[in-house]
């Protein structure tokens, strides 16, 4: 969130001085880079997770594979109850 300060001045009808204007800038600069900087963290996290997410999906999608794989070769008829 920016925000934006001005200093306080006897007159309060006058516009505030180069100084002031540039103080304010400057102060502004600082929080943008602030916030960029945790935006950046976030983006950071969030592709960590996100290949952590994708890695898994990958090993999931094997075992389906594998899996559906594997029923087709069985015949069921075949097979012993689990009473034997």
């Amino acid at each position: 969130m920016a925000v934006i300060l001005f200093l306080e001045r006897s007159d309060s009808t006058a516009m505030p001085s180069a100084d002031d204007r540039l103080t304010n800038v400057e102060l502004l600069l600082t929080h943008l880079q602030h916030d960029l900087e945790q935006l950046s963290q976030v983006v950071f996290r969030q592709q960590a997770e996100l290949d952590a997410v994708r890695k898994e999906l990958t090993l999931l999608d094997s075992r389906v594979v594998t899996l559906s794989e594997g029923s087709e070769t069985r015949d069921p008829l075949d097979e012993k109850p689990p009473h034997y």
